[in-house]
């Protein structure tokens, strides 16, 4: 599934349930943006990085939080996300509490993302199971694409029962690989333009 990547065992990869997160409510793109036309053949914007996952995974990526119902069968199923309206880290959090082992996430706006990233990610992440995170990294963490290890879920409960979303402050950062991709794989598109 894919080019040349890092080998990763069976196992680990099974391990890992591939997310994409799609509750946010586009504000700032002023529609919903995840079923804007994107590219050719008549995608939507949040097709592209299932269709990542789906490279690395096979058929089996998960939306998390709320959507229009259209978006539904471009994925493999989804899970309900537990702590709507605080962002992303409680679309982790859900996932992460359904699956009970690894989730490796994309935010439903990332449409570049590329495959070959989300190997070198998860090559990483078998390399260092001491991580509870390991993200993609320009000049600054992007924790809507990356690998978070089943143990991280004290860690972000905690920071919800907290009332902080902040989910690039949350994981200790000796406890956070980085890995370094180009900055158009993690680009998201918060605006029309």
């Amino acid at each position: 599934m894919g080019g040349e990547h890092h080998p990763l065992s069976p196992e680990f990869l099974a391990s890992v349930q591939p997310i994409v997160l799609v509750g946010g409510k586009s504000r700032r793109f002023g529609r919903d943006k995840l079923r804007e036309p994107w590219g050719e053949g008549g995608m939507v914007l949040v097709q592209r990085p299932i269709e990542a996952l789906r490279s690395i995974f096979g058929p089996r990526v998960k939306l998390v939080g709320e959507c229009d119902p259209s978006i539904l069968p471009l994925s493999d199923g989804i899970i309900p996300d537990k702590h709507p309206g605080v962002g992303p880290m409680g679309g982790i959090v859900s996932a992460l509490l359904h699956w009970g082992g690894p989730v490796f996430v994309l935010a439903g706006d990332m449409p570049s993302f590329a495959a070959s990233d989300g190997w070198n990610i998860l090559y990483a992440a078998e390399q260092r199971r001491d991580c509870l995170a390991v993200l993609a990294a320009t000049d600054r963490p992007h924790p809507c694409a990356g690998f978070y290890l089943a143990a991280a879920l004290p860690v972000l409960s905690d920071c919800l029962a907290r009332g902080d979303y902040r989910l690039a402050k949350a994981i200790p950062e000796r406890a956070t690989l980085m890995v370094p991709v180009a900055a158009g794989s993690v680009t998201n598109l918060n605006a029309p333009a």
